[in-house]
């Protein structure tokens, strides 16, 4: 019989160290297969053994090594016989896995007589024998170590006292790794979902379509019971629900609105930026504004989670449960790059629609600019012994100016012009040109005289004006036979005269007031008789208003001199040369008003 020493005494210290060492290595090693190994090796030394082998239980298994329902996961120094390289060594049952399988291993240590070690023969060694302690997490047994002897005097007290104690801390080791698996795959699995969530937000740009998707599989990941998503409503200092899912109620349909203020956890968050969690919000709730159809919804757990793109809070991901429940850390990490994955969708989702609604505007701004064009004179008149010359440029794709010439009914000859100029600029100021263009065109076809045509022309306006907006407007008949030009002048800029006689300017003034807002209008009528090389030059104030980059006006005196200095040139060169003078005034600085100007001249007497 082999003599053990006491593994407490005399070589004591030298085992308590290997024993420390054993518990050192199963604590702090990554890998727990081989931490088994070797402290299974340290262990049998220590015991002052020569074999020892871990059996670990797995339900799946029907035939391996180590018997149904049990896989060999450790071994040293196994009998030649018992080698793992010999086919069917292990296989088949053991007394210890019977025990084990029956709930009778439950003590500290059992002494088993092996069924495999019987079977063994030439062994020098004589194995009969071996100790078994349980693998425990709790009261599960995770697997069965084994150390084996001759007889059972190869097993004194302090022997068993120590398998015990190793067979313990290798049971904790194999929770932990169980635990770290666990946590491995829970983390494997978030990250997969955060992948999938990412991308599936990602992907789609309707924002109605993602942010239903994105509470619905918020509440389906969390397995909650609500949830919502709150964006910043039309309404300054709140928030508004854009979509829910579980909700009792609809927040959506019913037009919910939150507060940001310090009174409510929303306003908290966006403030701060950082989650809220309350695990019952029925008996510890840290905000004091609570709607009533908030508690209609008898709502328990409570999470807060802010949407931050770009440094800031853009909304707000909630949600609810109907029993107490707080958000574990795992959870909430989840939860929070879910929701800064949402924000940066939201807001690229929000820059696609922009972007489809910028084109949708310009494609009809294009339309509305083509309608506009079309509706000014697609020519310039032709009269003998007249020239005529226009130019129109918009501020914005559309404009409030306008100009018309058209043919009067009576004698021939007979011009009608019109220059308007309606207050504002772009799409409102153009709806509304159109209207006054048909109303004074209306008028004015008539056969009324020019003061007349306006009076009329500015009751249909007031008719149907439901706006602020009015429009200056000249308009005056032009006699190409007899060369005279009645003319009034609703509050508009006063046309310039040029006699070719004396080379001064006169303005066509004419008593009236702007049309659309007056019920009652007086308009004075004026009448000139243009004679020959004489100029007439319409504009509006789009003309004398532009500036250069100091701020400076074009006005009135820089236009009469851009016209004089070219007055002895057709009516289509007089005016190229004043629209230079003014591009080459304003340099760079961008157009601030619609631009119409157009030019008359009497051709001299042959």
């Amino acid at each position: 019989m082999t003599t053990q020493s006491d593994p407490l005494h005399g070589e004591g210290v030298e085992n308590l160290t290997k024993l420390f060492e054993i518990t050192e290595n199963l604590n702090r090693s990554v890998d727990t297969h081989s931490a088994l190994d070797s402290s299974l090796a340290k262990l049998v030394q220590l015991m002052e053994l020569e074999s020892g082998w871990i059996f670990l239980k797995d339900p799946t298994t029907k035939a391996s090594e180590g018997g149904p329902g049990y896989v060999l996961t450790s071994c040293y120094n196994l009998p030649p016989a018992l080698a793992t390289d010999k086919e069917k060594a292990l296989r088949g049952g053991c007394k210890c896995q019977g025990l084990c399988d029956k709930g009778h291993l439950t003590g500290a240590y059992n002494e088993v007589r092996c069924s495999r070690l019987a079977s063994v023969h030439g062994d020098r060694r004589g194995l009969r024998v071996h100790a078994s302690a349980p693998l425990r997490s709790g009261d599960s047994i995770l697997g069965i170590l084994n150390v084996a002897g001759p007889n059972w005097t190869s097993f004194n007290s302090q022997a068993l006292a120590l398998l015990s104690n190793v067979g313990s801390q290798m049971g904790l080791a194999l929770e932990r790794a169980r635990l770290f698996d666990l946590l491995q795959e829970r983390h494997i699995q978030e990250q997969r979902a955060l992948l999938d969530v990412s991308n599936q937000l990602l992907r789609r740009r309707d924002l109605d379509e993602l942010t239903t998707y994105l509470v619905e599989e918020a509440r389906r990941l969390l397995r909650v019971d609500a949830c919502a998503l709150l964006l910043p409503s039309k309404e300054p200092g709140y928030l508004a629900f854009s979509t829910s899912a579980g909700w009792r109620g609809d927040p959506n349909a019913s037009q919910r609105k939150v507060p940001i203020n310090e009174q409510s956890g929303a306003g908290q968050v966006m403030s701060t930026q950082q989650p809220l969690l309350v695990e019952d919000i029925k008996s510890h709730d840290p905000t004091s504004w609570i709607p009533d159809w908030i508690k209609a919804e008898d709502f328990r757990g409570h999470a807060l989670v802010p949407l931050v793109a770009e440094d800031r809070a853009i909304g707000i991901l909630a949600i609810n449960t109907r029993e107490p429940r707080i958000l574990d850390e795992g959870e909430l990490r989840f939860l929070r790059v879910v929701a800064n994955q949402a924000a940066i969708a939201i807001e690229k989702a929000r820059l696609h629609q922009e972007e489809i609604q910028q084109h949708l505007m310009e494609h009809e701004l294009t339309v509305a600019q083509q309608i506009q064009l079309s509706l000014l004179p697609q020519s310039n008149p032709v009269y003998p012994g007249w020239e005529f010359s226009t130019y129109y440029q918009a501020a914005r794709r559309v404009s409030g100016d306008f100009y018309d010439f058209f043919e009067l009914p009576g004698e021939p000859g007979r011009l009608g012009m019109v220059i308007a100029d309606v207050a504002g600029k772009g799409v409102p100021a153009a709806l509304f040109m159109v209207h006054c263009r048909i109303m004074i065109r209306t008028s004015a076809l008539s056969g009324n005289s020019p003061s007349v045509a306006l009076t009329q022309a500015n009751e249909l306006i007031l008719r149907d004006n439901k706006s602020d907006i009015f429009v200056t407007a000249f308009y005056g008949i032009l006699d190409t036979r007899s060369n005279r030009f009645d003319y009034t002048n609703a509050g508009h800029n006063r046309p310039l005269w040029m006699k070719a006689a004396t080379n001064d300017f006169k303005e066509l003034s004419a008593r009236g007031i702007i049309l659309g807002s007056f019920e009652e209008v007086k308009l004075e009528e004026q009448t000139i008789e243009v004679a020959p090389s004489d100029l007439l030059v319409f504009y509006t104030d789009g003309v004398t208003e532009a500036r250069n980059d100091s701020g400076e006006l074009f006005g009135i005196e820089r236009l009469k001199n851009a016209v004089a200095s070219h007055s002895d040139a057709g009516a289509k060169e007089i005016l190229q040369e004043v629209v230079q003078a003014i591009n080459t005034f304003a340099g760079d600085t961008p157009q601030s008003d619609d631009f119409t100007l157009y030019v008359v001249k009497r051709k001299p007497n042959k």
